[in-house]
C-alpha cells in the first residue's frame, strides 16, 4: 500500500512541485517505511517551501536522528524551535524538546 501511495504522491508532486503537504506526505511515507534517508530530501524541501510548517521539523530531526547525524538533528531542532513556538502547538514543542534531550 505505501509503495502505491509513494507513486501517487510522486505523480501529484510532478504537477505541484512546491506543494508543502505533498512534500511532507511523501517524506512521511518513506519515514513510515523506515527509509529515513529517502524521506529527508522531501522534508527539507517542505521546510524550504514553507519554513513556518513546524511539524516538518520534528520529522526531519527524527530522520536525522535515525540516520545517526546528531549535528543535523541539533540544527533542525534549532531551526524548528521558532516555528513550533509560533504555531502554539504544545505537542510539537514537546516533541522538539524530547529530541533535544536525547542528544
Amino acid at each position: 500500500m505505501s509503495q502505491d501511495r509513494i507513486e501517487a504522491l510522486k505523480q501529484l508532486l510532478e504537477q505541484e512541485p512546491h506543494d508543502t503537504m505533498l512534500l511532507f506526505g511523501l517524506g512521511n511515507e518513506y519515514f513510515s517505511l523506515g527509509q529515513y534517508a529517502a524521506a529527508m530530501p522531501y522534508f527539507e524541501e517542505a521546510v524550504r517551501v514553507d519554513p513556518a510548517y513546524a511539524a516538518v521539523y520534528v520529522y526531519l530531526a527524527r530522520a536525522y536522528e535515525e540516520t545517526n547525524q546528531p549535528d543535523m538533528v541539533r540544527q533542525t531542532v534549532e531551526r524548528g524551535w521558532g516555528p513550533a513556538v509560533r504555531s502554539g502547538d504544545a505537542n510539537l514543542i514537546a516533541e522538539l524538546e524530547d529530541i533535544r534531550e536525547r542528544l
